[in-house]
Parts: C-alpha cells; structure tokens; sequence
C-alpha cells in the first residue's frame, strides 16, 4: 500500500539568524531560523497540527545547512559488497552457453563498479562537521540584515531587532 505522507509548514516567519557552515553548498553561509505552524498530512489532507517549530534553512540554497543531499557512506558500502557478491558468484559459476557475453560482461563490470564506488566513497571523505563549524565566526552584525535597522541588546544579551524582531545567534 502507498502511504503519501509528510508535512506543510503554514505562517513562515524569519525569527533569527547566524553564520554557519552549509553541508549542501560545502561553504560558509548566513543561515535563517524560520518558524512555522507545521501540520503533518496523509495523502495531502492535514490531519495532525504538530505546532510551531523552528527550522534552519541556508540563505543560499534554502537547504537545512546541516543535513547532507548525498548518499550515505553506509548504503555505498552496501553496494560495494553487493557488486563483490555478484561478481564472486560469476566467476564461480561456469558460464552457461547461451549467455557467455553476458555473463563475462558481469564478470568484468561487477568488480569493475565495486573499484569505481570504492574511489567515490574515499574521495568523498572530508572534514568533520565540527572542525568547519570552527573556522566560522559568530554573527557579529550591528544592522538588521532584513530591515537594514541597528540591533539592539535586550534583557538577555542577545542583540535583536527591534523593527522586525529578528535574533542575532
């Protein structure tokens, strides 16, 4: 059975921003807090508010900065050993006479890919999450950078703007 399910995010609202290190674009970037009345869906019919929740999204490419769009490493392993699997298997069983080309193509392509996703999968390797977020200053911005007003420090030491309400992180 298909079950299309998901979530709609009603009343956005830009209420912070910081700098931060955007995982999709593989740079710094200014990122923006936005809170939205989230109601979840079946079959595109809302039937569950959630309630207000606050989202990150990357300025650039309105992305979660910390949420990478690439394969995970573990599901390219599972491929590796599955290519490994077949191409042990055909070259372990004799090749049957009425699919010699192709079962010598698989003898050749299986572990050919397996090496090829191997290289991708080191090649993919970078630094760690942490160690970016490091390098990247906090936001130390003296104008709304929405509304173009001077911040303003409250009772909690965070600045803020007092035109349009955003936070400085």
């Amino acid at each position: 059975m298909l079950l299309i399910h998901g979530a709609y995010h009603f009343r956005p609202k830009r209420v912070a921003f910081r700098n931060d290190y955007c995982v999709s674009c593989d740079g710094p970037r200014r990122a923006i807090a936005v809170r939205t009345f989230d109601v979840g869906h079946i079959f595109w019919i809302p039937v569950l508010p959630v309630g207000f929740w606050r989202h990150w999204v990357c300025s650039v490419c309105n992305r979660n900065p910390r949420v990478t769009p690439r394969m995970g490493r573990s599901i390219k392993w599972a491929g590796v050993y599955c290519l490994v699997a077949i191409s042990i298997i055909f070259w372990v069983v004799p090749p049957d006479p009425e699919f010699a080309v192709g079962s010598w193509f698989c003898r050749v392509a299986a572990p050919s890919a397996a090496v090829v996703l191997v290289v991708r999968i080191f090649r993919a390797l970078r630094p760690s999450l942490r160690r970016m977020l490091k390098t990247i200053p906090p936001a130390a911005d003296t104008v709304c950078p929405f509304c173009a007003t001077p911040l303003a420090t409250g009772t909690t030491d965070r600045w803020s703007c007092p035109a349009c309400g955003i936070v400085r992180y």
